[in-house]
């Protein structure tokens, strides 16, 4: 019984919300004895503290206090548990969900007498779908983003690993992480395992039901510890364990888990979450708390866009368990990933400059610190100027504003794109481990060679180096050697390199040589585009130790300002020009999926990845979102609900595999609990898998 009412309490923290926050400027703060709130026509009346109830996901921390809903929290005099354990706030991390319950202060701030940290599932994980970016685990379906933070591990690696997830719940099974801890041990024979869900299934006399599609039996507990309400339809927490291999979770604990917010009367609410159970504008939930929003305003949308699966910000009162909404917010979803350096930091005004844009930032925006020297308290306050940053942003009329700031290592490899490539001639030439291509020092120690020898690296040989970027330093995988170039005063002279000591036209060096481009034709830019730190290949003749160029040519802006954006084109005037998001985009030098560039149009949904040179992102890749209904699909996972070859389940897809092509088995192998990995098309909800790999 005592582990029953531990996870009702915890569970009963975590699911409330603000019960009183800050109205306005608060020049003055009242509350009731007792730390309880009543309403009354003139508002919060009294003197003294208002009582605070949160439950959100942690935006950012600072040393004694944390960020949930917006709202700047401090705990360092606050009883913290994590799973039901003491903990302290070192053991709080940006992502997690988590409940509080304090005080907002006469003064406007906030202080914490308690936080709880409770997981929504600990697991073994069954099935993922790498299209979709969701896995499966204990019959829940859990999806990813861009926000979501991992610990410990990568979405690309998550197959058969344990974790622990922290979300916001927008269906009976299904589950946005915002935070996923992988554990680093291999998972048990037997796994301890944690799941919130709702009951169906439920036969009282077998004792069984299922949560989502994970069977589970309480048959070993005894009576008096099986809580009342069990019944379908019911949300529970079942604590127990379940075969690494899969099957039926042997039930330790059940506990009902209580609406979200209490059966109290509040003066202020602020809810963040999924909508369902939509049935009209006065009756739908927010994570399961009943939401009327009849008098409601709407902000970044109407009343209209309301639906399940709907992500909102409400703000009302509570009144008899029902949040009144006075505004709805539609929460933007982030468009664009911004990858490169700090270039200005307003504090004041709530923003910072990357790649030229100004970047805004809100109480919700998560700030991590993954840089080589983490530190504390990692917030806009402690951004400088010339820090590497990778930040998501959304589109709103405002222009961009921050969903997730994160400094990172200043050598770090771009998001998604660790490769890096140097192309040019060897201007400095050390040892094999040690010389320098168009200005970056290279090791190819480790690399294989293509049409040379690493014999055959010296000053002036021309290279191509493939590797990535560890201190600084292009650690080569690969290094194509091209045919010397050739030397002073046999004939024409070639060079590579970066612009210095730039005067004129007619005079400035490249790689240390000195150049007169006054007779030069450009290509890939102009004379006006001469310029210090531009990289260049000059070709023309030696005449008096001065290179007189008969062609310059321009080498793309280097540059860590990485920028993906995804949306509808808004508008088209050429593949060199149009616009999505809001930025321009010139796609002449990209490569196309699932489309080709005659395929772009106004209306047309793609995702546009490539660096910025002046304001304009230079696509290096073009993806269309809205490609036919047949879409590419790869699923790993164990086979469940199996029926015959064309009708069976991986990582919660439907697949007909009569058409398939089979390794390491065929079709008569099919048979639930297998491990397969399935690669396939989407047409409408089944997969037709062509190839099928068991494992």
């Amino acid at each position: 019984m005592t582990s029953m009412n531990a996870n009702q309490t915890r569970d009963s923290g975590r699911r409330a919300f603000v019960l009183a926050v800050l109205l306005g400027a608060l020049a003055t703060l009242a509350g009731c004895g007792g730390g309880s709130t009543q309403l009354a026509s003139g508002g919060i009346v009294g003197t003294g503290d208002a009582r605070l109830l949160s439950s959100g996901i942690i935006t950012a921390t600072a040393p004694g206090s944390i960020v949930v809903t917006g709202q700047t929290v401090s705990i360092s005099t606050a009883a913290i548990t994590v799973n039901g354990a003491a903990a302290s706030a070192a053991d709080l991390r940006v992502g997690m969900v988590v409940a509080l319950d304090g005080r907002v202060n006469a003064d406007g701030t906030a202080t914490a007498t308690a936080v709880s940290y409770s997981a929504e599932i600990i697991g073994v994980i069954d099935g993922v779908d790498a299209t979709a970016r969701t896995f499966t685990l204990l019959g829940q379906r859990v999806r990813t983003d861009g926000l979501t933070v991992f610990e410990g591990g990568t979405f690309e690696a998550l197959l058969g690993q344990k974790v622990e997830v922290s979300g916001l719940r927008s269906g009976p099974a299904d589950l946005y992480a915002s935070w996923i801890r992988v554990s680093a041990e291999a998972p048990p024979a037997i796994v301890p395992v944690e799941v919130v869900g709702t009951v169906s299934s439920l036969d009282t006399t077998a004792r069984r039901f299922a949560v989502g599609t994970q069977a589970v039996d309480y048959a070993g507990m005894a009576p008096a510890s099986v809580p009342g309400g069990l019944a379908n339809g019911a949300s529970v927490r079942v604590t127990g364990s379940v075969p690494v291999a899969g099957g039926t979770v042997t039930a330790t604990a059940i506990a009902i888990v209580p609406a979200p917010l209490p059966g109290q009367n509040a003066q202020r609410v602020e809810l963040e979450g999924f909508v369902s159970d939509f049935v009209d504008l006065g009756s739908f939930r927010v994570n399961g708390q009943p939401v009327d929003a009849r008098s409601a305003t709407f902000e970044d949308g109407s009343a209209s866009s309301l639906a399940n699966g709907v992500r909102v910000e409400v703000e009302g009162r509570l009144e008899n368990g029902v949040v009144i909404a006075t505004q709805v917010e539609f929460e933007e979803v982030a468009t664009a990933e911004l990858d490169g350096t700090v270039q200005g930091v307003d504090v004041p005004g709530s923003a910072f400059t990357v790649g030229g844009d100004r970047i805004g930032v809100v109480a919700s925006t998560q700030f991590e610190d993954r840089s080589a020297a983490p530190e504390p308290g990692f917030s806009l306050a402690k951004l400088r100027v010339g820090d590497r940053v990778t930040v998501k942003v959304a589109q709103g009329p405002a222009g961009w504003t921050a969903q997730r700031v994160e400094r990172r290592a200043t050598d770090a490899p771009a998001p998604g794109g660790a490769t890096v490539k140097v192309a040019g001639t060897v201007t400095a030439f050390v040892s094999v481990a040690d010389f320098t291509v168009a200005g970056q020092r290279v090791n190819a120690s480790g690399a294989s060679f293509d049409d040379g020898r690493a014999s055959d690296l010296a000053v002036g040989v021309r290279v191509e180096a493939e590797g990535t970027l560890a201190a600084g330093i292009l650690v080569a995988t690969k290094v194509e050697v091209s045919v010397p170039e050739p030397s002073p005063g046999t004939g024409s002279t070639t060079i590579s390199g970066t612009i210095s000591g730039f005067v004129s036209r007619s005079s400035f060096l490249v790689a240390g040589q000195a150049v007169d481009a006054s007779s030069a034709t450009f290509e890939n830019g102009s004379a006006p585009d001469l310029a210090n730190g531009r990289s260049v290949e000059v070709a023309g003749n030696l005449t008096g130790g001065v290179l007189r160029a008969t062609r310059v040519t321009f080498a793309p802006v280097q540059t860590g300002d990485v920028l993906e954006i995804e949306g509808a084109i808004q508008s088209y005037t050429s593949v060199a020009s149009f616009q999505v998001s809001g930025r321009t985009v010139d796609a002449t030098a990209a490569s196309f999926s699932d489309g080709t560039a005659t395929d772009l149009a106004v209306g047309r949904r793609v995702k546009v990845k490539g660096p910025l040179v002046a304001g304009v992102l230079k696509a290096t890749r073009v993806e269309f979102e809205d490609a036919p209904e047949a879409e590419e699909v790869e699923l790993k996972g164990t086979i469940s609900a199996f029926v015959s070859v064309s009708s069976f389940a991986v990582a919660s897809r439907t697949i007909d595999a009569s058409g398939a092509k089979f390794e390491d088995g065929q079709a008569s192998d099919l048979a639930n609990g297998r491990s397969v990995e399935v690669k396939g098309l989407l047409q409408g909800a089944v997969v037709k898998a062509k190839e099928i790999k068991f494992r």
